[in-house]
């Protein structure tokens, strides 16, 4: 091995290998436009399953979790448009459980409802 070689290896080499973990560093994260997408979707989910009756509070904080990502996405906080996209999601999925859980209830008083109904014609 040179002396040239020697240099190469102990000072370029990580020299470069620095130039190049900095200049990574600095590079800006990827737009979150899938998480908030997938939020709007579920939003959307949410709005079609009665969550809007059913769960207004959770649905209400679903979207406006969502602006304030869509607010951060367009002001490129990335990070903070990817957290308020994530609670987003989480709410309009516990919105739409909360609609669902409504209306099956709804369906078994119904069907006990029936049941009596019928138990009563029967006995008469």
């Amino acid at each position: 091995m040179t002396a040239k070689t020697v240099i190469i290896y102990l000072i370029e080499v990580p020299i470069i290998i620095g130039i190049l973990l900095i200049s990574g560093c600095g590079m800006p994260k990827q737009p979150p436009m899938v998480k908030i997408a997938n939020a709007e979707l579920i939003i959307n989910r949410a709005q079609e399953s009665k969550a809007r009756e059913f769960a207004p509070l959770a649905l209400r904080y679903a979207e406006d979790n969502l602006q304030t990502a869509t607010t951060a996405l367009q002001n490129e906080e990335y990070e903070k448009a990817t957290r308020f996209a994530q609670r987003a999601i989480v709410d309009a999925e516990l919105a739409e459980a909360k609609a669902e859980l409504e209306m099956a209830r709804q369906a078994t008083t119904e069907m006990r409802d029936s049941i009596e109904m019928l138990r009563q014609e029967l006995n008469r």
